[in-house]
């Protein structure tokens, strides 16, 4: 009997990039393909995907991608997964559907997959494995967890969830999680995001209680932020506007796109007449006003951004106006955020933050109560924590064993580490993929991910110096003088010495390199561009951290020529030929020989290359107090 393989490609001791796969003999199932959201370390990137190379590598396994719901961290990568990777069936709730059917026509994908909507009560067979489902309850309506069995045990995986008792859509299906605890679960693989939070996630109905209450006590426009892939609260908010006669102006083209999906799904029924667009809002006052806007995490190309810096073509920041963050910092994004309600405060706005003005904002992840009624319910033999730095999973493992499972059972992998399952029993074992991450560049794939990463990190730390030499490889000698250009490194105007100084140095240095490099017999140069390229990158660096304390990335520009003609002298014929005197002269010469009083002498010719000497930087390969050969 073949063993059934566990591998995160994401998700395991990281939020974001859930995905993971269930393979047992030549079935694969797939749950998840999620994206992880840039950080401070990944700059200009917009995020990153797990390796697909062993989907790729075994895809005619490949039974069907499963998704437990519509958030980017478990459905942001499917577009990049499907062109890489055939994929012929996908199994996900209703909303998550038409997300991915949205992003497939936004990122013109032209692959064929068939979508089949994940129900409550279905079952599916699926090569050697079965999948069911376990109606969740998160912070966009339909989710799901998702139960594998094969031949050799049983999993479930929760997706994100939380327990919410007074719940606004779909409840939680407590008996169908102890069912499947009474039907025997090998392992619970589980959110670990709220691991560490004690007692139990406020309910989405005192979160709205306070919103409704800033609603009711504002004299002017109001402006709620939130994440627009959480549809449940920004269904609600917008009710909220309605029941108390606002107009509703939608901004940010994910939030837009979230409210269309919810109002052609019915889970958002709400009159046509209830909404204005940016060139009706001038028609009322500003407190019969009320804007949903994408940008609470401080992001500076978001409509919230714009409108802080005055820059929003719709919308102004007026004294009084209210801005209400139904949303938490996510790890990263706090001095963003904190900028961004410095520049609103400036401009007069209200602000209203969660904590500090009351419940605005509800994780829609389960805190350690929550945690604990999922272990008694579901009664797991093994425990993986799922979705979550790991110090969260180690303390998400930590309530596992206070609720029953042996220590010896609590499985931390790392991404890409294949933990085997055979008659009932896990093993965590040393075999590994490759899971690093590829990163994602607007709509791009980088394949050579990491190279680019850290090139834009030394730019943004330290900038870039160019250094431009131009050599004549026929005559072996250096045309013109170094020139340094440098950009976010130095400040040119109070670096001259310091960058007159580098400029010597690359000109003895290449200067020293391609005389001593010279086949006197055959009269031919033996150095190489690429050489002098490596000789010119670590002088600089050598020097820049030496002087400067500083590692920018040096690029050398090295320009050849290949003719014989001395520049100089080609120069200085171009100098004559302007003298019109010289001209005439030659001419008149023709009548009359004897006049030869303006024809150039040596001494004029040496006086001509001094003066381009000194207004061209022009020199040749000796210095510039000795004499050229007559």
């Amino acid at each position: 009997m073949s063993k059934t393989k566990i591998i995160g490609l994401g998700g395991f001791k990281e939020i974001g990039k859930s995905t993971l796969i269930i393979e047992h003999e030549n079935s694969i199932v797939i749950i998840d393909s999620g994206i992880k959201f840039a950080d401070s370390a990944t700059t200009g990137l917009n995020g990153m995907i797990p390796n697909y190379q062993y989907l790729k590598e075994n895809e005619s396994k490949i039974e069907a991608l499963l998704i437990t719901h519509g958030h980017e961290d478990h459905l942001g990568g499917v577009t990049f997964l499907v062109r890489q990777v055939n994929i012929k069936k996908i199994f996900a709730p209703k909303i998550a559907i038409e997300y991915l059917k949205y992003k497939f026509k936004d990122q013109n994908v032209n692959v064929k997959v068939e979508f089949i909507e994940i129900k409550a009560e279905d079952k599916y067979k699926l090569g050697t494995l079965t999948v069911d489902f376990w109606t969740a309850q998160h912070s966009i309506p339909d989710a799901f967890g998702i139960r594998v069995s094969s031949p050799e045990g049983k999993l479930l995986m929760t997706g994100d969830y939380r327990f919410d008792y007074t719940p606004i859509t779909n409840m939680t299906d407590f008996d169908k999680l102890k069912q499947i605890g009474d039907e025997g679960l090998t392992v619970l693989l589980s959110d670990s995001t709220n691991a560490m939070r004690s007692g139990h996630s406020p309910s989405e109905k005192d979160i709205l209680k306070d919103i409704e209450k800033i609603i009711v006590e504002a004299k002017r426009k109001i402006i709620v932020t939130g994440f627009a892939s959480n549809l449940t609260r920004m269904k609600e908010i917008l009710l909220l506007g309605v029941k108390h006669n606002k107009k509703i102006a939608i901004f940010g083209r994910s939030m837009v796109n979230g409210i269309e999906i919810g109002r052609k799904l019915g889970y958002l029924n709400v009159d046509d007449s209830v909404f204005i667009n940016k060139k009706e809002m001038n028609q009322y006052e500003d407190n019969e006003i009320m804007v949903l806007t994408t940008g609470s995490q401080g992001e500076e190309l978001a409509a919230l951004s714009r409108m802080s810096y005055g820059k929003h073509h719709q919308i102004k920041i007026m004294h009084n106006d209210v801005i209400i963050f139904s949303s938490s910092p996510i790890p990263g994004n706090r001095m963003k955020i904190e900028l961004l309600i410095n520049r609103l405060y400036k401009l007069g706005a209200i602000i209203k933050e969660n904590g500090v003005d009351g419940y605005l904002h509800t994780s829609g992840h389960a805190y350690i109560d929550e945690h604990i009624k999922t272990f008694k319910l579901s009664r797991p033999k093994y425990f993986m924590p799922y979705h979550g730095d790991y110090r969260m999973e180690v303390f998400h493992g930590q309530t596992a064993i206070e609720c029953g499972v042996k220590e010896e059972n609590i499985i931390i992998p790392d991404a890409g580490q294949i933990v085997y399952m055979e008659k009932g029993e896990l093993t965590i074992s040393d075999e590994r993929i490759d899971v690093r991450p590829i990163y994602i560049d607007g709509g791009t794939v980088l394949t050579e991910s990491q190279t680019i990463v850290s090139e834009r990190n030394t730019l943004g730390q330290n900038g870039f110096v160019t250094a431009v030499i131009c050599i004549n490889k026929k005559l072996n000698r250096i045309i013109n003088r170094p020139k340094l250009i440098s950009k976010g490194s130095l400040f040119i105007r109070k670096s001259q010495e310091f960058i007159e100084t580098a400029n010597k140095l690359v000109h003895s240095s290449v200067l020293y390199t391609i005389k001593n490099k010279f086949d006197k017999k055959t009269k031919k140069p033996t150095w190489t561009v690429e050489e002098l390229e490596k000789l010119i990158i670590d002088r600089l660096r050598v020097f820049f951290h030496k002087e400067k304390r500083r590692r920018p990335i040096i690029i050398p520009v090295i320009l050849i020529k290949e003719d014989e003609d001395d520049p100089i002298i080609a120069l200085i014929k171009n100098e004559l030929s302007k003298d019109s005197s010289y001209e005439n002269n030659q001419t008149n010469s023709k009548n009359d020989k004897k006049d030869k009083t303006k024809k150039p002498n040596l001494s004029q010719a040496k006086e001509t290359i001094s003066k381009l000497r000194k207004s061209l930087n022009l020199f040749d390969n000796v210095d510039d107090n000795e004499e050229e050969d007559d």
